[in-house]
């Protein structure tokens, strides 16, 4: 009984059954009405009799004509509650849910619309979803892009600011750098030293042994600096074989013990050439700034490198493999 209530609610068994429930009650109601007034003709037409006549037709009236009404409410209903439930369904994202209702014309034309539009929600659901698949795969070729393009510019900024020679810091950058140093010693009166490097008798390894193995010493010359000086400090190629070391906070006598450092480190190194193992020697004159004087940033870099120079002219005269001036000096006297 309830798969065939269910059957007919969900309109699988034709109208023409409920039209016939239909007449079929009408045909009670008259049956009983005939009944009625026949009983009515017989019977003495008493008070009682016709309260109690009146009384069965209108229970039988209800027997057999309500249970009627109750499944067309229900035939009504039932649809209206099915597509609640896809309209829930919809809600929890069942995107291309349908109904299957067979019912009355008005019942069947909402069902379709609903159907057409929950079909509708699906395709645009999956278009979406395409796009939003489609900008995400664009999002992560942009962030590749960017991220090549940053290691890009980080290498055309290296490139800028390097000697392409030897990775040294280029003369350029390190002029800046000089120069920035100088205006915060000045600002704050901190000491700032800086010391000039040339590789003795470079100019007989290039005759001696060409250019290539100059180049060879000049790289190595930068790795065996780079491997003694403090992580604070800067080394940049000043021009051909010459260096300059960057030494912030540095005061002088702390400078030349730096400067010794260097100087000891590569006379004692092997440098490995093409050629085959090189001993070599280089030269430094170190100057500094006591971050006490009053001076001006432009005119005092001059100053600093002019000293540096001629301090590193001194100990290239003085026999190279030295420092001029005050170390070369305080060695002497102990050694004496």
């Amino acid at each position: 009984m309830k798969k065939f209530l269910d059957l007919f609610l969900r309109g699988k068994i034709r109208n023409s059954l409920l039209a016939g429930f239909i007449i079929l009650a009408f045909a009670l109601i008259i049956v009983t009405s005939a009944a009625g007034y026949y009983l009515l003709n017989k019977v003495s037409a008493d008070a009682g009799s016709i309260t109690w006549i009146i009384a069965v037709a209108a229970i039988l009236v209800m027997i057999f004509f309500l249970p009627v009404v109750i499944l067309a409410a229900r035939k009504i209903s039932y649809p209206l509650e099915v597509l609640a439930e896809g309209a829930d369904e919809i809600s929890r994202g069942n995107y291309g849910f349908t109904l299957d209702l067979s019912s009355n014309h008005e019942i069947n034309i909402l069902a379709q619309s609903f159907n057409r539009m929950s079909t509708k929600l699906k395709e645009q659901r999956e278009v979406l979803l395409k796009q939003i698949s489609l900008l995400e795969a664009q999002k992560q070729e942009i962030a590749a892009q960017n991220e090549e393009l940053a290691e890009a510019n980080a290498r055309l900024e290296l490139i800028a600011i390097t000697d392409q020679l030897t990775g040294a810091y280029n003369r350029r950058y390190i002029m800046r750098e000089i120069e920035q140093e100088l205006a915060i010693s000045i600002r704050h009166g901190l000491p700032l030293s800086i010391t000039m490097i040339d590789i003795d008798h470079f100019k007989e390894i290039n005759d001696t042994h060409g250019h290539q193995v100059g180049d060879e010493v000049l790289k190595e010359v930068v790795q065996v600096l780079s491997s003694s000086m403090r992580t604070s400090d800067l080394l940049g190629r000043y021009g051909g074989e010459e260096f300059i070391v960057i030494a912030p906070l540095t005061a002088h006598h702390e400078a030349l013990v730096l400067a010794e450092r260097l100087r000891e480190t590569v006379s004692k190194w092997p440098f490995e050439t093409t050629y085959g193992f090189l001993k070599l020697t280089i030269s430094l004159g170190v100057a500094t700034y006591d971050g006490k004087t009053e001076a001006y940033p432009s005119t005092l870099l001059e100053q600093l490198l002019a000293r540096a120079d001629a301090e590193l002219y001194k100990a290239k005269s003085s026999g190279r493999n030295c420092i001029s001036p005050v170390y070369i000096e305080e060695r002497a006297a102990v050694t004496s």
